[in-house]
């Protein structure tokens, strides 16, 4: 199982930001788990009506709505408090994905088109069409070698129908915070190192606000963690209460305040 290790002296140096926002996260085949975080509290479990395994979720600015990609590539929207769902749209292209490995799905808010990928795969998705454009798989463009190895996925400036956005991932193999300099080519570049060990399933997501403000949050082992968008180091780590199911993605729904 993976963990993700913070240091004592961030752990410990922070309480729980007063926030309104609801954080929503994916486990097991199709659980949705409700999270308040301005307590750090769930606040409630929601089993989906799908019979089958939900890829991942995120917040669609646009429509100011939860979406999901289903096991049958269909991007559906999903009502939170009773799991029900319905289709938006069936993508025309599957994409092939190893047993256990991490499934990204992520709005890009300035397009309202689906980021979805695997491994090194990268496909993009219309929305209106459900038409998929395989783009360049994800690379390294300078300064590192090796292969990125993301597990999360999440772009800034997620509010309304935003000009401009970024796209940042979690590399959990080098625990570090990457800028997906050129999204549709696949390139990347490191920011910076998280400062702590990351191991198992994991969530990301940037929520911002109606200044425009962006707030990171990774979920890793049980816990809630704020990622510095400049230097990519974790900033603050709270345990999230009453949680008894293992996290393997997470969204924002931003407050209406």
């Amino acid at each position: 199982m993976k963990k993700c290790i913070i240091p004592a002296a961030i752990a410990s140096t922070f309480a729980f930001p007063a926030l309104a926002d609801t954080g929503i996260g994916l486990a097991g085949e199709r659980t949705l788990v409700m999270i308040d975080l301005a307590s750090g509290q769930v606040t409630g479990m929601t089993e989906m009506d799908y019979d089958g395994r939900i890829h991942g979720i995120d917040f669609r600015p646009a429509t100011n709505s939860l979406i999901g990609v289903t096991e049958g590539f269909e991007v559906v929207n999903i009502d939170p408090e009773t799991g029900e769902w319905e289709l938006i749209v069936a993508m025309d292209t599957e994409m092939e994905i190893e047993d256990g490995a991490a499934v990204i799905v992520d709005i890009n808010p300035a397009a309202d088109a689906l980021r979805f990928m695997s491994g090194t795969t990268n496909h993009r998705v219309n929305l209106s069409t459900g038409e998929v454009m395989v783009d360049g798989d994800l690379t390294f463009a300078e300064g590192t070698s090796g292969t990125p190895m993301v597990e999360g996925t999440a772009y800034s400036n997620a509010f309304g129908e935003p000009e401009s956005t970024a796209m940042y991932n979690i590399d959990t193999e080098r625990a570090a915070l990457l800028l997906q300099t050129a999204p549709n080519d696949g390139d990347n570049k490191m920011i910076g190192a998280l400062g702590a060990m990351i191991e198992g399933p994991i969530g990301f997501d940037i929520v911002t606000d109606a200044e425009g403000n962006n707030t990171a949050w990774l979920s890793a082992n049980g816990a809630l963690h704020m990622v510095s968008l400049e230097s990519g180091a974790i900033t603050g780590t709270w345990e999230i209460e009453a949680l008894d199911v293992t996290l393997r993605d997470l969204t924002v729904m931003a407050s209406d305040d």
